[in-house]
């Protein structure tokens, strides 16, 4: 979530605030929506970036990370992202109402992608460890 003047407005919250669900508010003008994310805003610091391009129906993640923050930002579609800890689970979509989503460790999620050429970008603390995913099997 940003921490700064360009505080992110209607906020939900899931498992004591592990995810939260939210809008990035982007310049609107006639050529379309410029979205800026400022690192130092966030409240963690990116090691890396990724872009998730998918077509309709696709499924991606159904994972878990034992450390780490992520930041998923809606580009293009809609983004139903399904996420589990513990005993209780949460469903989320990202659509151009509710464009963010943070998810900490160790919150299991699964992204359902719908539209056309729906896409995520991904803004990550941990660099990529296949050791640190934790499937729904453990």
């Amino acid at each position: 979530m940003l921490s700064s003047d360009r505080k992110a407005q209607r906020v939900t919250s899931y498992f004591n605030g592990k995810a939260r669900h939210f809008h990035m508010a982007g310049l609107v003008d006639q050529r379309g929506t410029l979205v800026p994310v400022e690192f130092d805003a966030l409240d963690f610091t990116p090691a890396r970036i990724f872009l998730i391009n998918a077509r309709d129906g696709a499924t991606r993640g159904g994972h878990a990370h034992r450390s780490g923050v992520q930041l998923l930002l809606r580009v293009s579609g809609e983004i139903e992202v399904t996420m589990k800890l513990g005993d209780d689970t949460a469903g989320v979509r990202l659509d151009e109402h509710h464009n963010a989503l943070l998810i900490a460790s160790p919150v299991w999620s699964r992204q359902t992608y719908r539209g056309s050429g729906p896409s995520i970008l991904v803004l990550s603390d941990s660099p990529f460890d296949p050791g640190d995913y934790l499937t729904e099997a453990e």
